[in-house]
């Protein structure tokens, strides 16, 4: 995939989804970025679909490559031996060692100690072996994220909150994506601690991501069309927010204690982030079962057995 030059890199960059991983992201395999603005909630998304789908039996790896680094404290409970797991997680990836902190039978977690510089990671290296090793990797990411994960990943899920102040750097950003070819068009937007609002709707919120306004209102750049992006609201809800709060003084993410409405929401977005879940036609008022493509490897009867359990549980 060829990138337009934008005047502002010091050299022209090109980004492309060639070598090993490109073979390995079979139509059982995704790889999925999720970003955003400070706030907006990338991590409460990432952290409670992994709950989720490795509850269900899928092989799900989490991949932090923020800033921040808030998986760094959220998964390595304060402990030792998991810390010296994370600092050297990312960086065995790239040399083909899937050692990540092990929070389940199914999900792993790669992350680093914050503040560490990731631009001198070989994302394709990473990514590859990840999809070796994992059905579903879900990366959290950040304004400062390189690049090339973006335009490595299956998908890229934009998470915007009722913060409307977030919006501008975010399609400040988004812009950049643009201007490099790397922005899908295929675009899924996932609001996050959504309340109704008279005079803030869901449709506006996609709008507002749906164009960079210039600071001193000179130009207009559409990004994608508001009309066709999909669009996936996660409500707020006081006992969801105690309850994440707790999960993280625990260092424990839990899909027990939500409510049922959140717990729809995130089925929903799920169904979309990796086709597994059972949910609801509303309009027909039946079931469709989502089963997730499969290649080479099936579930086995015995596993089978156990996600029909997890989907009546959830």
């Amino acid at each position: 995939m060829s990138i337009p030059y934008n005047p502002d890199d010091q050299e022209p960059r090109s980004y492309s989804n060639n070598g090993q991983l490109n073979y390995l992201l079979t139509s059982d395999k995704k790889v999925v970025a999720f970003v955003g603005a400070t706030k907006n909630g990338c991590s409460f998304v990432i952290n409670n679909l992994a709950a989720m789908f490795s509850g269900m039996g899928v092989k799900t790896a989490i991949l932090d490559m923020t800033e921040s680094k808030n998986a760094y404290y959220i998964y390595t409970d304060n402990k030792e031996e998991l810390r010296q797991v994370a600092y050297t997680s990312i960086e065995n990836l790239e040399k083909g060692i899937n050692e990540g902190i092990k929070v389940n039978s199914n999900l792993s977690v790669f992350t680093a100690l914050p503040g560490k510089k990731d631009s001198s990671y070989d994302a394709q290296k990473i990514l590859t072996t990840l999809a070796k090793n994992y059905s579903l990797v879900l990366i959290d990411t950040d304004f400062k994220t390189e690049l090339e994960y973006f335009s490595l990943a299956t998908e890229i899920y934009l998470v915007q909150s009722m913060d409307i102040l977030t919006i501008q750097p975010f399609t400040s950003f988004l812009r950049e994506l643009k201007t490099k070819g790397i922005l899908k068009d295929d675009i899924k937007i996932v609001i996050n601690k959504y309340v109704k609002c008279k005079d803030l709707s869901v449709k506006k919120i996609v709008g507002g991501l749906s164009l960079y306004n210039d600071p001193a209102m000179t130009f207009m750049t559409e990004l994608f069309n508001r009309d066709a992006a999909q669009t996936y609201v996660i409500p707020y809800e006081s006992e969801n927010y105690a309850k994440y709060i707790e999960c993280l003084v625990t260092c424990k993410v839990t899909l027990s204690g939500y409510t049922k409405e959140f717990i729809r929401s995130l089925k929903d977005l799920g169904n979309v982030v990796y086709p597994l879940l059972t949910s609801s036609d509303k309009k027909s008022g039946k079931k469709q079962e989502f089963n997730a493509p499969q290649q080479t490897t099936q579930f086995s009867p015995n596993m089978n057995n156990t996600l029909e359990q997890m989907r009546k549980k959830y």
